[in-house]
């Protein structure tokens, strides 16, 4: 079912996306109508917003929301003709500038590259459609061959294509310029231009080349014909790895042997939802197992105590034994390798300080002066 066109926002532009706008656009399709927001006045230069000298090559010359046109029918890679006095001059689309009703054209060859794209009005380009067949001239049997451009342009209802996340019509020529023969009235489809077909990639240093990816690389086992002939055995991880590490010295299972098949544990995701239900259920049956063991050893030398005080006293030592090792556990996550190397420069530096200070008091000395002696046990 058709979607209808947007309501369009009331949320002003931005100055990051007037900016964006005011740029220009490559893109031949709609997305959005943002080009039609109104633009705030502290974004704005009103003496260049109200000037009447017009330059289309500037873009400070921005039309008032309402002049703007919603659905752009001339859009890059279409061909166009200005009116006026530049005659049946085919220019190529470059870009559009959609604030300001501006297309710009590709750069002629005999252009500066710093004098800037050339840029007409919207409303003085007319669409070029092909070139048609008229009638010959007078005094002539060969018909002619003339490029018709479109005076006048009808679109039909947009269309929001939710596959491509962009809005479509379809464009139709009116009124041409020159009038077609036999075809006065009639609406002409104009297709839309198609995107220039991309290059395709040369193959580089680190590029795989066609024949290495349609190379076989591996080949089943052989399995035995007869069905009652056993399956090949499945080599132990010991086995895996032995052969993995010395194919030469220590030959397995040959080449057809499955690769990579005991990383199942290391490339399985350990936080799934699954593993810690798994995780969580093996803890649970953990401390009932080590509830039962004790209870059982406490009933065992009950030393003139009731069964009674027994199981409390198992229960007691169970509940500690949690308590030791869920915080042997928390301080096991908590001592990472980086605190761990912290631990250990501080270690190191208290010992370097230790052996400072005791370096020190080893060669203390004293300045002779009086009312100092010497006992006479004490060595020299």
């Amino acid at each position: 079912m058709p979607v209808p066109a947007p309501v369009l926002p009331k949320a002003p532009l931005t100055k990051y996306l007037r900016d964006t706008l005011r740029q220009g656009t490559r893109i031949p399709w709609t997305t959005n109508f943002d080009h039609m927001r109104t633009i705030p006045k502290k974004i704005r230069n009103v003496s260049k917003w109200q000037s009447d000298a017009f330059n289309p090559n500037s873009r400070d010359n921005l039309v008032i929301p309402r002049e703007r046109v919603k659905f752009w029918n001339i859009v890059p890679g279409d061909r166009v003709r200005v009116r006026g006095r530049y005659g049946n001059v085919l220019r190529d689309v470059f870009r559009i500038r959609r604030l300001e009703n501006i297309v710009e054209f590709h750069m002629p060859a005999d252009r500066e590259p710093d004098a800037g794209y050339p840029a007409y009005s919207y409303a003085s380009c007319q669409l070029y459609i092909g070139e048609y067949e008229f009638p010959p001239l007078s005094g002539s049997t060969e018909p002619r061959m003339l490029p018709v451009f479109a005076e006048r342009i009808s679109t039909s209802r947009p269309v929001w294509n939710t596959r491509l996340y962009r809005w479509q019509w379809d464009r139709f020529a009116t009124r041409t310029r020159p009038v077609i023969p036999n075809r006065k009235g009639e609406k002409i489809k104009i297709p839309w231009p198609k995107p220039p077909a991309k290059a395709p990639l040369q193959v580089g240093l680190y590029d795989t080349t066609k024949g290495d990816v349609a190379k076989i690389t591996y080949v089943p086992p052989a399995f035995s014909s007869k069905l009652t002939a056993p399956l090949p055995r499945v080599p132990t991880e010991e086995e895996y790895i032995a052969g993995m590490s010395h194919p030469t010295q220590k030959p397995w299972f040959g080449d057809s042997a499955p690769v990579e098949m005991y990383l199942h544990r290391e490339l399985s995701n350990p936080h799934s939802r699954a593993k810690k239900m798994k995780r969580w259920q093996s803890h649970q049956a953990y401390k009932k197992s080590l509830l039962k063991d004790y209870v059982a050893a406490e009933m065992r030398e009950l030393n003139g105590r009731s069964s009674k005080e027994a199981k409390a006293e198992a229960i007691f030592k169970w509940r500690e034994k949690l308590s030791t090792e869920q915080e042997a556990e928390r301080r096991r996550r908590w001592l990472t390798l980086a605190v761990a190397e912290k631990a250990k420069k501080k270690e190191a530096r208290k010992t370097r300080k230790a052996l400072k200070r005791k370096d020190q008091l080893t060669q203390l000395g004293l300045w002779e002066a009086p009312n100092q002696v010497i006992p006479e046990d004490v060595p020299p």
